[in-house]
């Protein structure tokens, strides 16, 4: 599903980056150019005759020159590489919290919020890191092809010699960095697990406070346990690491040595046998960057197989934000069914008509399905079998993000946000919003300054009121809220069901109210029952009996 497809961080770079990564490649090829320069410059000017008679103001001048040359083009191909991979990490960020909007919300579900948030964060992170590393690596490769050249023109066989050493120490290192790679990719897996450790002790703080035996379990048993293994396999990668870094710089100066002498051997003067080491010794620098930014790539390889094994929903620049039909009557759910992976069948053959202004309570016993049918109806979850239509047009997938826009919904686990939005995304009406802050009971709660409530820190009851009055102002043709009147007191649930519901109505709402309350039942236009996944309409013999006793129905 994932618009990020490619098996490799390189080959995406290409592709979605290509004219700006050839720019930086040519920038780099300038700065290896001008580091050759250099390198020649002084091989012809100082090493080739005496040094004293070679100094002068010119030589000087021209040496200065060189190096302010060789300043800024180090300068230059470097941010422009740090640019281009911090625009890659900005698309890539942005683009993968798109794909979470866009993903369909049981399959969100099924991942969990852990994954989700490593991805974000430490997959993100290792992103940026890498990047921030990436101009070592390219600056060392370019600028050891263009030394390379230069070296040949002055002794082909000892060039040779040399690389095949460097070969052979990069070789080492390279068998080294496979071992950090393997490490670094069960380190990404040790990181789900703590995330998941990190939620139960920041989201269930209140049930391990009041249990400490389960506190302790969850602490030794479960973090302990994942922070030691994170521990134990971090020291093997930087241990390997370490490992590729120092036998890369022993080996680099130990080819200092070799230069001089197979230099002798081969009869070549003492001022190739010097340029050849001066140029060493100018190059250890980058080719040690280069090593020591290896495994950070190999970091962000794992993080971007870790983002594309998250399946998420092709990226859209887009929000869709229309509704599918202002002037409808009536939505029909056909023979619907719901099955959450392998589980046993949750809504089965279930079929409705809901009207336009109707006020529907529905009913059932808890896993009856009540809420799987209330996020089928408003198009959050896609139905397994039958059809969703409105007007008689089917609910497909290229319209569902349509059909949801006419819902505003109040679930039991809602998540309040603080701004408020009007009708189509425009600034809400404030005398509205004034109007049911006091209606709700919340004028001496939460104030609201520029469309935003001041706080969300109230108790669970006021907390669904706070919910109620954001969906209100929202001004959607639909509201649906599930068992809403469960966490209120009992004059504010009397106060919902005689007064706060006929309102709604007269504002043209349809409401579709998951309830408990039988005392309240007689202030539904229909009144539905879930049993074991099958959905019944109640008679009006069948409604007094639920309001009389809707145990007895359950």
């Amino acid at each position: 599903m994932s618009s990020i497809s490619s098996p490799s961080l390189y080959a995406l770079i290409w592709t979605q980056y290509r004219l700006g990564f050839i720019k930086v490649i040519a920038l780099n090829l300038l700065n290896a150019a001008v580091s050759v320069g250099i390198i020649a410059y002084i091989n012809h000017t100082f090493l080739s005759s005496q040094v004293f008679e070679a100094l002068s103001w010119l030589s000087f001048t021209q040496f200065s020159g060189l190096v302010l040359l060789l300043l800024a083009t180090s300068f230059t191909s470097q941010y422009a590489l740090t640019y281009l991979g911090h625009q890659f990490v900005y698309q890539l960020r942005t683009q993968l919290v798109k794909q979470i909007l866009d993903t369909p919300v049981a399959q969100v579900d099924h991942l969990g919020s852990a994954p989700l948030m490593a991805s974000l964060s430490t997959d993100i992170q290792a992103l940026t890191t890498a990047f921030v590393r990436m101009p070592e690596l390219v600056q060392g490769i370019i600028l050891s092809l263009a030394v390379s050249l230069y070296l040949g023109s002055l002794s082909w066989p000892l060039l040779l010699i040399i690389m095949l050493w460097i070969v052979m120490t990069i070789w080492i290192s390279t068998l080294l960095v496979k071992h950090v790679y393997q490490n670094l990719t069960h380190i990404r897996d040790i990181n789900d697990a703590l995330y998941q450790d990190y939620q139960a002790v920041i989201e269930g703080r209140k049930e391990l406070a009041l249990n400490q035996h389960r506190a302790k379990n969850l602490y030794t048993q479960d973090l302990i346990s994942h922070a030691t293994a994170y521990k134990k396999t971090i020291i093997k990668a930087d241990t390997y690491h370490l490992s590729a870094v120092n036998w890369s710089n022993i080996m680099m100066f130990a080819a200092i040595g070799v230069i001089f002498a197979v230099a002798s051997y081969l009869g070549l003067s003492l001022g190739i046998a010097t340029t050849f080491a001066l140029t060493l010794l100018f190059m250890q620098s980058p080719i040690l960057h280069a090593v020591g930014a290896y495994p950070t790539l190999q970091t962000a390889q794992v993080a971007l197989d870790k983002i594309q094994s998250l399946q998420l929903a092709d990226y859209e620049p887009q929000f869709v934000t229309a509704n599918t039909d202002n002037n409808w009557q009536s939505i029909e759910l056909h023979s619907i069914d719901y099955q959450y992976s392998s589980q046993d069948m949750i809504l089965k053959q279930v079929n409705l008509t809901l009207n336009k202004g109707d006020v529907v309570f529905l009913i059932g016993a808890n896993g009856s399905g009540k809420s799987t049918l209330a996020k089928v109806l408003t198009g959050i979850f896609t139905p397994t079998g039958g059809q969703l239509s409105i007007e008689g047009r089917p609910i497909t997938d290229t319209n569902r993000a349509e059909y949801r826009q006419l819902f505003s919904a109040i679930f039991s686990d809602q998540y309040i946000f603080k701004q408020l939005i009007g009708p189509e995304g425009n600034p809400p009406d404030m005398s509205l919003v004034h109007h049911w802050q006091h209606r709700l009971q919340l004028q001496n709660k939460v104030s609201i300054e520029g469309s935003k409530l001041s706080t969300d820190k109230l108790s669970q009851g006021q907390r669904k009121r706070l919910a109620m009055l954001t969906t209100v102002v929202e001004d959607k043709d639909i509201l649906l809220l599930d068992e809403w009147a469960a966490d209120q007191d009992p004059t504010f649930r009397r106060t919902f069901y005689q007064s706060l519901i006929p309102e709604l109505k007269a504002l043209g709402k349809t409401l579709f109210i998951i309830s408990h309350d039988d005392s309240y039942f007689e202030h539904a236009d229909r009144l539905l029952l879930m049993k074991q996944g099958k959905l019944i309409e109640l008679n009006p013999e069948q409604r007094k009996q639920a309001s009389a006793d809707a145990i007895s129905m359950l």
